[in-house]
């Protein structure tokens, strides 16, 4: 009898942990289950991001910012929220408003759009820190309710000498 039970709970185990496997459970579902949206936490380029001042960052995200030429992102972009919605709707929320100028336009709440491919666990949607409506496409590195990791190319369009960076993107359940 202890030997069936026991197999019963191991088999028990074996579902539930078969339940919370991010290849079981749909890329959309994931990103449309954070409620209140995703946040960065981090960006790493590779190779090292070369700002306009000479400063080469792996991480983009942690230290530093763009006013001062010690960092990719302005201090207000890091707050931005992606809530993934029904039908593909994308809503970009700047997080906390500056008081300086309320009016600006990464001030306000975007609509874009995004879509998802299952198959080659890709997603294209609009970057949250270019203002330019255009739809970039990202791999899926992994995904869960707690973290989304994705995988971006860019090409530096504006300054030819650059190379071309590739960003692992990490974002969190903005709470």
């Amino acid at each position: 009898m202890k030997k069936v039970l026991s197999l019963m709970a191991v088999a028990a185990l074996l579902l539930l942990n078969g339940c919370t496997n991010t290849s079981e459970t749909p890329i959309t579902d994931a990103l449309k289950s954070a409620k209140k949206g995703w946040v960065m936490t981090s960006v790493k380029s590779v190779p090292a991001y070369q700002l306009s001042a000479g400063v080469m960052l792996d991480e983009l995200y942690a230290d530093g910012d763009y006013e001062h030429s010690t960092g990719f992102f302005y201090s207000y972009e890091k707050d931005d929220v992606l809530i993934f919605g029904e039908n593909g709707v994308l809503t970009i929320d700047p997080g906390t408003l500056l008081p300086e100028d309320p009016s600006e336009p990464y001030q306000i709440a975007t609509a874009a759009t995004y879509t998802v491919d299952e198959a080659k666990q890709q997603i294209t949607f609009q970057m949250p820190w270019e203002y330019d409506d255009q739809l970039e496409l990202c791999s899926v590195v992994s995904y869960d309710k707690n973290q989304l990791v994705l995988k971006y190319t860019r090409n530096d369009d504006s300054n030819p000498a650059k190379s071309q960076n590739t960003f692992t993107i990490t974002y969190v359940p903005a709470k």
